[in-house]
Protein backbone atom coordinates (compact mmCIF):
# COMPACT_ATOMS: atom_id res chain seq x y z
CA UNK A 1 0.00 0.00 0.00
CA UNK A 2 2.88 2.28 0.63
CA UNK A 3 6.05 2.84 -1.34
CA UNK A 4 8.97 3.12 1.06
CA UNK A 5 12.15 3.42 -0.96
CA UNK A 6 13.25 6.97 -1.73
CA UNK A 7 13.68 6.03 -5.35
CA UNK A 8 10.10 4.82 -5.60
CA UNK A 9 8.77 7.88 -3.81
CA UNK A 10 10.60 10.11 -6.27
CA UNK A 11 9.22 8.22 -9.24
CA UNK A 12 5.68 8.33 -7.89
CA UNK A 13 5.88 12.06 -7.25
CA UNK A 14 6.79 12.62 -10.89
CA UNK A 15 3.86 10.60 -12.23
CA UNK A 16 0.39 11.93 -12.94
CA UNK A 17 -1.57 12.01 -9.70
CA UNK A 18 -3.81 9.04 -8.97
CA UNK A 19 -7.48 9.45 -8.10
CA UNK A 20 -7.55 6.18 -6.18
CA UNK A 21 -9.26 6.24 -2.82
CA UNK A 22 -6.31 4.27 -1.50
CA UNK A 23 -3.99 7.14 -2.44
CA UNK A 24 -4.91 8.44 1.00
CA UNK A 25 -2.53 5.94 2.53
CA UNK A 26 0.33 7.10 0.34
CA UNK A 27 -0.19 10.65 1.55
CA UNK A 28 -0.53 9.70 5.19
CA UNK A 29 2.75 7.83 5.33
CA UNK A 30 4.65 9.65 2.56
CA UNK A 31 4.53 13.39 3.31
CA UNK A 32 6.56 14.12 0.17
CA UNK A 33 3.56 13.26 -1.99
CA UNK A 34 0.69 15.59 -2.88
CA UNK A 35 -2.01 15.96 -0.15
CA UNK A 36 -4.81 13.43 -0.14
CA UNK A 37 -7.55 16.02 -0.56
CA UNK A 38 -6.00 17.21 -3.83
CA UNK A 39 -5.60 13.69 -5.18
CA UNK A 40 -9.20 12.59 -4.67
CA UNK A 41 -11.11 15.84 -5.13
CA UNK A 42 -12.57 14.55 -8.40
CA UNK A 43 -13.51 11.16 -6.96
CA UNK A 44 -15.80 12.34 -4.13
CA UNK A 45 -17.30 9.01 -3.09
CA UNK A 46 -20.77 10.02 -1.95
CA UNK A 47 -22.74 8.66 0.97
CA UNK A 48 -25.80 8.39 -1.32
CA UNK A 49 -25.15 6.58 -4.62
CA UNK A 50 -25.92 8.72 -7.68
CA UNK A 51 -28.90 7.76 -9.79
CA UNK A 52 -28.73 6.60 -13.40
CA UNK A 53 -25.11 5.49 -13.16
CA UNK A 54 -24.27 2.25 -14.90
CA UNK A 55 -22.01 -0.11 -13.06
CA UNK A 56 -21.06 -3.75 -12.90
CA UNK A 57 -23.28 -5.96 -10.77
CA UNK A 58 -21.83 -7.64 -7.67
CA UNK A 59 -21.76 -11.17 -9.08
CA UNK A 60 -20.14 -9.97 -12.31
CA UNK A 61 -17.49 -7.97 -10.46
CA UNK A 62 -16.46 -10.97 -8.42
CA UNK A 63 -15.96 -12.92 -11.66
CA UNK A 64 -13.94 -10.05 -13.14
CA UNK A 65 -11.71 -9.89 -10.05
CA UNK A 66 -11.13 -13.64 -10.14
CA UNK A 67 -10.21 -13.39 -13.81
CA UNK A 68 -7.86 -10.44 -13.22
CA UNK A 69 -6.09 -12.33 -10.45
CA UNK A 70 -5.28 -15.07 -12.96
CA UNK A 71 -4.36 -12.66 -15.76
CA UNK A 72 -1.99 -10.67 -13.55
CA UNK A 73 -0.23 -13.76 -12.21
CA UNK A 74 -1.32 -13.34 -8.59
CA UNK A 75 -1.00 -17.01 -7.78
CA UNK A 76 -2.39 -18.44 -4.53
CA UNK A 77 -4.69 -15.46 -4.03
CA UNK A 78 -8.35 -15.81 -3.21
CA UNK A 79 -11.12 -13.20 -3.28
CA UNK A 80 -12.74 -11.79 -0.17
CA UNK A 81 -15.70 -9.42 -0.04
CA UNK A 82 -15.47 -6.45 2.34
CA UNK A 83 -17.96 -3.70 3.12
CA UNK A 84 -16.86 -0.10 2.67
CA UNK A 85 -16.31 1.45 6.12
CA UNK A 86 -14.67 4.81 5.38
CA UNK A 87 -12.27 6.28 7.90
CA UNK A 88 -12.04 10.00 8.49
CA UNK A 89 -8.80 11.79 7.79
CA UNK A 90 -8.46 12.34 11.54
CA UNK A 91 -8.82 8.62 12.23
CA UNK A 92 -6.25 7.76 9.59
CA UNK A 93 -3.84 10.38 10.92
CA UNK A 94 -4.17 8.97 14.42
CA UNK A 95 -2.81 5.63 13.13
CA UNK A 96 0.46 7.17 11.97
CA UNK A 97 2.68 6.73 15.05
CA UNK A 98 1.31 3.29 15.85
CA UNK A 99 1.71 2.19 12.24
CA UNK A 100 5.36 3.28 12.16
CA UNK A 101 6.07 1.32 15.33
CA UNK A 102 4.24 -1.84 14.22
CA UNK A 103 5.76 -1.63 10.74
CA UNK A 104 9.32 -1.63 12.09
CA UNK A 105 8.55 -4.59 14.36
CA UNK A 106 7.01 -6.48 11.46
CA UNK A 107 10.13 -5.99 9.33
CA UNK A 108 12.29 -7.27 12.20
CA UNK A 109 10.04 -10.28 12.68
CA UNK A 110 10.38 -11.15 9.00
CA UNK A 111 14.13 -10.58 8.96
CA UNK A 112 14.85 -12.74 11.99
CA UNK A 113 12.29 -15.52 11.64
CA UNK A 114 11.71 -15.82 7.88
CA UNK A 115 15.19 -15.41 6.38
CA UNK A 116 14.88 -18.51 4.20
CA UNK A 117 11.58 -17.34 2.71
CA UNK A 118 13.14 -13.91 2.16
CA UNK A 119 15.92 -15.53 0.13
CA UNK A 120 13.33 -17.45 -1.89
CA UNK A 121 11.58 -14.14 -2.56
CA UNK A 122 14.76 -12.76 -4.15
CA UNK A 123 16.31 -10.87 -1.24
CA UNK A 124 20.02 -11.01 -0.53
CA UNK A 125 21.87 -10.79 2.79
CA UNK A 126 21.91 -7.00 2.68
CA UNK A 127 18.15 -6.93 2.18
CA UNK A 128 17.64 -9.22 5.15
CA UNK A 129 19.98 -7.02 7.21
CA UNK A 130 17.72 -4.07 6.33
CA UNK A 131 14.71 -5.98 7.57
CA UNK A 132 16.45 -6.74 10.84
CA UNK A 133 16.96 -3.00 11.27
CA UNK A 134 13.27 -2.34 10.65
CA UNK A 135 13.80 -1.03 7.09
CA UNK A 136 12.12 -2.16 3.86
CA UNK A 137 14.48 -3.62 1.24
CA UNK A 138 14.40 -2.29 -2.31
CA UNK A 139 11.33 -3.31 -4.35
CA UNK A 140 9.37 -4.64 -1.35
CA UNK A 141 6.40 -2.99 0.35
CA UNK A 142 4.31 -3.40 3.42
CA UNK A 143 0.84 -4.33 2.23
CA UNK A 144 -2.27 -4.25 4.42
CA UNK A 145 -4.26 -7.25 3.29
CA UNK A 146 -7.45 -5.48 4.33
CA UNK A 147 -7.17 -1.68 4.05
CA UNK A 148 -8.46 0.51 6.87
CA UNK A 149 -11.47 1.68 4.83
CA UNK A 150 -12.65 -1.92 4.57
CA UNK A 151 -12.27 -2.94 8.22
CA UNK A 152 -8.52 -3.58 8.33
CA UNK A 153 -6.37 -2.92 11.38
CA UNK A 154 -2.75 -2.82 12.53
CA UNK A 155 -2.62 -6.43 13.68
CA UNK A 156 0.38 -8.41 12.36
CA UNK A 157 -2.08 -10.81 10.73
CA UNK A 158 -3.12 -7.97 8.44
CA UNK A 159 0.47 -7.16 7.43
CA UNK A 160 2.45 -8.69 4.61
CA UNK A 161 5.70 -8.02 2.82
CA UNK A 162 5.02 -7.92 -0.92
CA UNK A 163 7.25 -7.49 -3.92
CA UNK A 164 6.43 -4.01 -5.22
CA UNK A 165 6.85 -4.53 -8.96
CA UNK A 166 4.80 -6.07 -10.38
CA UNK A 167 2.90 -7.83 -7.58
CA UNK A 168 1.91 -4.97 -5.30
CA UNK A 169 1.13 -2.81 -8.31
CA UNK A 170 -1.12 -5.54 -9.69
CA UNK A 171 -3.02 -5.94 -6.43
CA UNK A 172 -3.88 -2.25 -6.57
CA UNK A 173 -4.87 -2.41 -10.22
CA UNK A 174 -7.65 -4.75 -9.13
CA UNK A 175 -8.67 -2.49 -6.25
CA UNK A 176 -8.57 0.65 -8.39
CA UNK A 177 -10.68 -1.02 -11.08
CA UNK A 178 -13.56 -1.22 -8.61
CA UNK A 179 -13.12 2.37 -7.45
CA UNK A 180 -12.87 3.96 -10.87
CA UNK A 181 -15.97 2.42 -12.48
CA UNK A 182 -18.48 3.37 -9.71
CA UNK A 183 -18.72 -0.16 -8.30
CA UNK A 184 -17.56 0.91 -4.83
CA UNK A 185 -19.62 4.09 -4.94
CA UNK A 186 -22.85 2.27 -5.70
CA UNK A 187 -22.49 -1.08 -3.95
CA UNK A 188 -20.48 0.13 -0.93
CA UNK A 189 -18.30 -2.98 -1.01
CA UNK A 190 -15.18 -4.28 -2.69
CA UNK A 191 -13.55 -7.58 -3.66
CA UNK A 192 -9.98 -7.81 -2.41
CA UNK A 193 -7.23 -10.13 -3.64
CA UNK A 194 -6.24 -11.95 -0.45
CA UNK A 195 -3.55 -14.39 0.61
CA UNK A 196 -2.37 -16.04 3.80
CA UNK A 197 1.13 -15.66 5.17
CA UNK A 198 3.61 -12.88 5.90
CA UNK A 199 5.45 -12.68 2.57
CA UNK A 200 4.04 -12.71 -0.96
CA UNK A 201 6.28 -13.05 -4.01
CA UNK A 202 6.32 -14.67 -7.44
Amino acid sequence: MWEWSKQLIKKKAEKKLSTSLLAAYDDLFNPELTPYSERIKNLAIAETPPTKVETIEVFDMRKIVEQKIQELGLDNMTVIERAYDPQSWQEMSSYFDEYQRVRAYFFKLIGYSNAKTCMNAGMNKNDIACLKEGIAPENFNIHLKIPFDFGGNLDFKNFSLVKTHPLHDNIHKIIDLQIENNFLRIHRKIFLPYFEGKIYYD
